[in-house]
């Protein structure tokens, strides 16, 4: 994309998106939302810089995507191990009266959720890209 008026449309979006993909991940329990939610949501605002931004952003993003699909991985079974050690099943909650178990989950899965859904933007977004 080479328009001035995109980039810059982007660039001022992008923040907003990824603060509500936040918050929607974090507070997923209390309301309607939770961690695939939050994770398309911040899949969404790394997918508009792509778009407005060109090749050189998706190649950096494709080196250090695998680093967060394994820390996502390890995390959400470190989770569930953890209360299955603690507490005598698998993602028990370990503090009882607080919800630290659905939002540390909610938080893992939207990592999860955007990462798979941001590879494969990166893979079908690498295939047909054209230097700008």
């Amino acid at each position: 994309m080479t328009s001035l008026i995109v980039k810059t449309a982007g660039r001022a979006l992008t923040p907003f998106i990824l603060l509500s993909g936040l918050y929607v991940a974090s507070f997923g329990f209390l309301s309607p939302g939770g961690g695939f939610q939050g994770g398309i949501l911040l899949a969404s605002g790394v997918i508009l810089i792509m778009v407005t931004h060109g090749s050189k952003e998706v190649h950096r993003l494709a080196e250090n995507i695998d680093w967060f699909e394994t820390f996502g991985a390890l995390t959400f079974l470190i989770v569930g191990l953890a209360g299955l050690l603690l507490g005598g099943y698998l993602f028990s909650n370990l503090l009882p009266d607080t919800p630290l178990m659905c939002i540390v989950l909610d938080i893992v899965i939207a990592l999860k959720v955007f990462v798979g859904i941001t590879a494969v933007f990166v893979y079908f977004f690498g295939m047909g890209v054209k230097e700008c």
